[in-house]
């Protein structure tokens, strides 16, 4: 017994020293994600515009028929001020009929039945408020790259065209919002019905994306 005891006590001795010697670490990580300031866009007045029922008759044979003007309330609210913008992505791009007379690239009403386009529109955006209070409208076709005010007509130019707001009236450059509400308003064109199946139903089917950028 003797012997077991005491090969115990030199083998604790000889391990003491290794044990005084080696480095006994802990490990503290830090993690996280940093992230820009989130932006929510909301049609506050409603997403939907509706036409409601147009009688074939209602419409012109030989020249486009422009609809009703319409408007809705649109507004992006961040959780913090940032300079942001938006795009319109035209998601009937393929089915939009050029306004006669004009040179702009309008969105598309989607098609009838028998592929016949239907239509076009084009949107504007007005009376702009902000946290801050009154803004400029700007717009950039670049990208974002160069910016220049402009009336508030928005047409179909693209992803490329960007759409944001100054500090002030005389802003030539975006500027850091916490919230911005404007005024969409829309308006809308029937081709001529010679162009169109109006024997049977045809449903307006237009839709757009409105995407917000931060910049």
């Amino acid at each position: 017994m003797k012997n077991i005891l005491k090969f115990g006590v030199i083998a604790c001795a000889i391990m003491v020293p290794v044990l005084a010697n080696a480095a006994v670490t802990a490990e503290l990580k830090l993690i996280g994600t940093i992230t820009p300031a989130s932006c929510v866009p909301n049609f506050t007045g409603g997403s939907t515009i509706d036409y409601g029922t147009i009688p074939a008759s209602t419409l012109n044979a030989a020249e486009q028929s422009r609809l009703p003007n319409k408007s809705t309330s649109f507004t992006v609210t961040c959780d913090a001020p940032v300079k942001f913008g938006f795009s319109v992505i035209d998601e009937r791009s393929a089915t939009a009929v050029a306004e006669t007379g004009s040179s702009f690239q309008a969105y598309g009403l989607g098609a009838a039945d028998n592929g016949a386009n239907i239509g076009g529109y084009w949107l504007s955006i007005n009376n702009g408020t902000a946290d801050t209070g009154e803004v400029e409208k700007l717009r950039s076709l670049d990208g974002g790259v160069t910016w220049e005010a402009f009336a508030g007509n928005i047409y179909a130019d693209g992803e490329a065209a960007v759409f944001a707001f100054g500090d002030s009236v005389s802003s030539q450059t975006p500027t850091a919002h916490k919230s911005v509400s404007v005024d969409l308003d829309v308006f809308a064109y029937i081709d001529k019905t010679d162009n169109l199946p109006i024997a049977d139903e045809i449903k307006i089917d237009g839709l757009a994306t409105i995407e917000v950028k931060y910049l």
